[in-house]
């Protein structure tokens, strides 16, 4: 039996951190960054534009609004802010802070300034695809996102401080020539920048401590005080400070960047030293060091859908041993003990985990949060070696956003930046080259008369060239936007952070860092196997209707064609339930696929990744994409990553995997999701959570590299749809993260109701 997890409860001070953390935002800090950048970008109308950026982040954080609680623990707060001046952002300039607004990329804009950058005419090669690109976007055949998902440089920061790092700075500065200094320069403003904010809650620190009436709270004031004066430049000499400076670090990333999977690599690994440290020289105990890490928990959960990851576990880089440590458990127990859905919270899975850590990762498991997903280092660590990481640094991996594995510090890899949908794909080939909810025209690398194609390994070949030539149209858009970006959209200070980035003399979004790759991922894989399966058995085996028979149902969302919908659902072969013939159809194509992907470089000198999961973009995908031949019904979500359809597994969580495993994982150098989900009641028996643990020890040992869980049942659910006031607190796995499920929008809450519930192995 495994021993019981520890006991969790929150300090009377995080409780009420935690219960007033709604109040904390100030809707007027929303517009005021911009103000400030509109205003120094005017003031420096001939600077490139990382030195404008630098000027505005410096402006900002001189002027921006401070937060300190005399009661807090820590000094800071992450205000939501718009973003229109720094990235091609559509959304709005003020919203309500207490939730996520409406946010999209400007793609027309991103396309045209990637022409005008590159001399681009109409007729020119490369215009086309650039044209095609924004409409592509727009109709969801493709989902590009430029900003965010970045590992940054938080343990040099901490390991060296910034006084340090803008000694770098100088030094590179005086080697520079004309063409790299302007970037230097920009990384030093931020650098210094930096400093300059820390300095502010210094001064705010002993102001209110001098006003402060409550013993306890004067002495902590004074200390945060006295920390900041310290890491403004120096390197933390305490495992307080060290957390004070990665919140620091983090809320003026969210200043620089869209709060988008802005994660913060193996925090376990950064902190250790110092808390070990403190602990031996008696003046910290475990108790309250788990108050700081629970109120640096409450800091992230400020930020909606943020995607911020934190990485635990998993093995020494130099050594190959286990690493987990004592502040591996005050992160599984702070997420277990607050259950927010921020910070994502990401094991690193290995064959030597102790049965104490499986306890308390069990325990959170059966919290429902979602977390924490596993992620097998034997895996993880070979995808990394494959994308030409050192092996050093690829045991250093740490997850970005949802799945992406990273090198902290170390790498920039655009992992969010394309993704595919399969089935669209599918539906072009059915429907003349057009989109079914559209009408919108993408042409075909071959238009094919449906009926002249007599044989499925026909229509099968017709599939896979047409994927392959519409992943290859997706990745030459994406590196001729590539080139844009830092010309227009740099991102100085978190370069400041990157290791090689003050060297170069170039933006982290030019190639400044070691490893600058390009993420491409799918999304609609079971759908697209499943509906080649009912093709198979539909049209060419059983003779049912015609492949322009099969289209006209799609095309008429299967009104009136209702009997043959139900044989597509209900008859044919399904992913994930271990069958050969759809399965070996699943691993043929991302095998294809991949093969694609590994021959594209993008411009910074990096590669393209391969990703199979999908964050939420199966149900965004899903809302414009027709219905498709394997019964699925128009506007409804796409299958979740590279997990079953929705409901189509129906033999048991060991198929899934049989299923899954049939595809060599090792070609997701960009992450992979597999979803299950079991009712609560099923983990309550002992007996059942063994073998749970045996199912994620088999699922990685046979060549797994990631596995996360759903435990709520589906009454709940629904209940919560329909009386969200009652559930604001219900944290779901939704595919790579967790979110609160009234946050949903209801195609992704519909698509998790409707995964399999399992109630027995």
């Amino acid at each position: 039996m495994l021993p019981e997890a520890a006991a969790v409860a929150c300090s009377p001070r995080i409780a009420r951190l935690r219960d007033e953390r709604e109040n904390d935002h100030d809707r007027s800090q929303i517009p005021h960054r911009d103000k400030v950048y509109r205003r120094e970008f005017a003031k420096h109308p001939d600077d490139c534009a990382a030195l404008r950026f630098a000027y505005g982040f410096e402006a900002f954080l001189a002027e921006k609004k401070i937060h300190l609680k005399p009661h807090d623990l820590l000094a800071g707060f992450a205000y939501r802010y718009s973003y229109n001046t720094t990235l091609p952002a559509l959304m709005p300039e003020d919203y309500d802070p207490l939730f996520r607004p409406e946010y999209d990329i400007d793609n027309v804009r991103e396309a045209q300034e990637a022409k005008e950058l590159a001399g681009l005419k109409d007729g020119d090669e490369g215009a086309a695809t650039l044209d095609m690109f924004p409409r592509a976007v727009k109709v969801w055949l493709y989902k590009h996102w430029e900003s965010g998902h970045i590992l940054p440089g938080y343990h040099r920061v901490v390991e060296r401080g910034f006084g340090a790092l803008a000694s770098d700075g100088e030094a590179a500065l005086s080697m520079a020539d004309d063409e790299h200094r302007p970037y230097v320069q920009a990384m030093l403003i931020c650098n210094r920048a930096a400093s300059a904010y820390i300095r502010r809650f210094e001064a705010l620190a002993a102001e209110l401590a001098a006003a402060c009436g409550d013993e306890e709270n004067r002495a902590h004031l004074l200390t945060i005080a006295e920390a900041c004066g310290h890491i403004a430049e120096g390197a933390p000499r305490t495992f307080f400070e060290a957390v004070q400076l990665i919140w620091f670090i983090q809320e003026m990333l969210y200043v620089e960047n869209d709060p988008s999977s802005i994660s913060l690599g193996r925090l376990d690994r950064t902190l250790y030293p110092l808390y070990q440290q403190d602990v031996e020289a008696g003046r910290l105990t475990y108790e309250e060091a788990s108050d700081y890490i629970d109120a640096l928990w409450i800091k992230f959960s400020a930020n909606l859908h943020a995607y911020q990851n934190v990485t635990c576990g998993g093995i020494d880089p130099i050594t190959g041993e286990f690493t987990a440590n004592d502040v591996t458990y005050m992160i599984i127990q702070a997420t277990r003990r607050l259950r927010f859905d921020q910070p994502l919270i990401s094991l690193r899975y290995n064959d030597n985990m102790p049965d104490k850590l499986w306890a308390e990762c069990l325990a959170l498991i059966k919290t429902g949060t979602g977390f924490p997903a596993f992620f097998y280092d034997g895996a993880c660590i070979a995808a990394k070696e494959k994308m030409g990481i050192a092996p050093e640094d690829a045991r250093n991996y740490a997850l970005i956003g949802c799945v992406e594995m990273g090198t902290p510090g170390k790498e920039y890899a655009k992992t969010e930046v394309l993704r595919i949908n399969w089935p669209m794909i599918m539906e072009l080939m059915l429907n003349g080259g057009r989109t079914l909810l559209q009408d919108e025209p993408f042409p075909l690398r071959q238009q094919r008369a449906l009926d002249s194609i007599k044989s499925f390994e026909e229509f099968y070949d017709w599939y896979k060239s047409e994927m392959l030539h519409f992943g290859r149209l997706g990745m030459e858009a994406v590196n001729l936007l590539d080139p844009a970006v830092m010309e227009y959209y740099p991102t100085p200070f978190l370069s400041c952070t990157m290791e090689g980035c003050y060297e170069k003399g170039l933006d982290v979004t030019g190639g400044g860092t070691i490893y600058n790759n390009t993420g491409v991922s799918v999304c609609g894989m079971a759908n697209t196997v499943d509906a080649l399966a009912a093709i198979r058995k539909v049209v060419f085996e059983g003779k049912i209707c015609t492949l322009s028979e099969l289209a006209e149902a799609m095309r008429a969302n299967f009104a009136g064609y209702e009997a043959l919908q139900s044989i597509l659902q209900n008859r044919c072969p399904k992913y994930g339930n271990d069958d050969d013939s759809v399965d070996g159809m699943m691993a043929d194509l991302v095998a294809a696929f991949a093969a694609e992907v590994e021959t594209y470089r993008n411009p910074r000198g990096g590669k393209f990744q391969l990703g199979l999961y999908s964050v939420e973009d199966h149900a965004k995908m899903g809302l414009r994409t027709g219905a498709s031949a394997d019964g699925r019904k128009a506007a409804t979500s796409l299958s979740n990553a590279i997990s079953p359809v929705q409901g189509r597994d129906t033999v048991g969580p060991t198929a899934v995997i049989n299923s899954l495993l049939k595809t060599d994982l090792r070609a997701a150098t960009n992450g992979m999701v597999l979803d299950v989900k079991f009712n609560p009641a099923f983990l309550e028996n002992p007996r059942h959570t063994e073998a749970l643990k045996a199912l994620i020890d088999a699922y990685c040992k046979s060549g797994g590299m990631e596995i996360q869980f759903n435990v709520v049942d589906r009454a709940t659910l629904l209940d919560a749809q329909k009386h969200p006031e009652q559930h604001k607190d219900l944290v779901v796995r939704v595919s790579g993260f967790s979110a609160y499920f009234v946050t949903l929008m209801k195609t992704t809450q519909d698509e998790i109701i409707a995964r399999t519930e399992y109630t027995n192995m």
